[in-house]
């Protein structure tokens, strides 16, 4: 262990204690100037092929004919330039979206540029953990990272070989982690693992290995993420929560109104979780992201959503992941809708009623 390490209990948490507090009534808000929070993707290669994890499934990427690569510097200088045109800060940035941010050698310059520009109020990234040294430890917490979140992905070496089909040095993979918690500052560290049918005997030994080298400690149920229907994300485990938040069946996605997220190769999608790049509307290479937060491509597909009609979209129709999503404006997507017309539709169009009703709203069976 890591000389000079004291241990310091963690606080145990469920991860809706970090991401989804302080909710705003979105109906009372949209259209939004600003996005509240973007993914910044450094690559989406992964050292890892997890079995829950789409990008860990290479067949299934060929299948969706997902591009793979890292981000060109450049268009991540460019990315900041945009972001110091909306008319205020963007609550959160999360440099990170479906590969290992690690991977990508400039990582510690993306989160000291994101930092430095102050475009952002918090920067967050979430990794496997597995590339930490405590050279690449200093440089990510001198470059200023807010939190950091590692997704263990099993207890010991054979279960690595089993979940992430990788072999890696588990006590010096503690090691590493141990040793970021002890320089960490103002970045906060939270550890979490996926529970993948957990025994209580790994359970345990996942406490008693991070507890005391964390700020935060979880264990999360497997996500279902979007395009759901093409495989089971969750491995038959049938979890009744994610983020410690209920399943709840909703028409309308709440991220499109206040999320972007850019992927490696500068398009623009509007959730976290779109890993088959189906809820592209846009391109930061050739638009500014206000051009794009403000276009008419978003427009029709929070349209889209609000209408009932997210089935659709190949992400959106079978999303599992809408089902935890914490807000909740199905009551409000007709006040919404009429908003929104008023904002992007022509005039003759915009003095038009709505219709006495919608198309009926589309049950989420994910």
């Amino acid at each position: 262990m890591v000389d000079g390490w004291v241990g310091k209990m963690s606080k145990i948490i469920e991860a809706k204690e970090l991401r989804a507090q302080n909710r705003q009534k979105l109906e009372d808000i949209i259209p939004i100037a600003t996005p509240f929070a973007v993914y910044i993707e450094p690559t989406n290669l992964c050292n890892f092929q997890c079995v829950f994890c789409p990008t860990g499934d290479r067949e299934l990427l060929k299948i969706v004919n997902r591009p793979s690569g890292s981000i060109d510097y450049e268009l991540f200088r460019k990315i900041i330039e945009d972001l110091k045109q909306f008319d205020s800060k963007i609550k959160l940035a999360n440099v990170y979206k479906d590969g290992e941010p690690l991977v990508y050698k400039r990582f510690p310059d993306m989160i000291k540029d994101l930092k430095e520009a102050d475009v952002v109020e918090r920067i967050w990234t979430k990794t496997n953990g597995a590339l930490l040294n405590p050279e690449l430890n200093t440089k990510i917490i001198e470059a200023g990272l807010d939190l950091m979140c590692i997704s263990v992905e099993s207890v010991n070496v054979e279960g690595y070989l089993k979940i992430a089909n990788v072999k890696i040095d588990y006590e010096k993979f503690k090691d590493n982690i141990a040793d970021f918690f002890s320089r960490r500052a103002q970045c906060k560290l939270y550890i979490k693992i996926a529970d993948t049918n957990l025994s209580e005997e790994e359970i345990a030994k996942f406490y008693r290995d991070f507890e005391d080298i964390s700020d935060y400690i979880g264990i999360e149920k497997l996500m279902g993420w979007s395009y759901s229907d093409i495989k089971d994300f969750t491995l038959g485990t049938n979890p009744d929560t994610y983020d410690g938040l209920p399943l709840i069946p909703k028409d309308v996605c709440a991220y499109p109104f206040y999320i972007m997220a850019i992927n490696f190769n500068g398009t623009v999608s509007l959730c976290g979780n779109d890993w088959s790049h189906h809820t592209v509307v846009g391109d930061c290479n050739n638009e500014s992201l206000k051009e794009i937060w403000e276009g008419k491509a978003l427009y029709e597909f929070q349209k889209m959503h609000l209408e009932c009609r997210r089935h659709e979209n190949k992400a959106c129709g079978n999303c599992y992941y809408l089902q935890v999503v914490p807000d909740n404006i199905d009551p409000f997507r007709f006040q919404i809708l009429e908003k929104l017309k008023v904002k992007f539709e022509s005039p003759s169009t915009r003095d038009s009623a709505l219709p006495d009703s919608l198309p009926h709203p589309i049950k989420n069976t994910g």
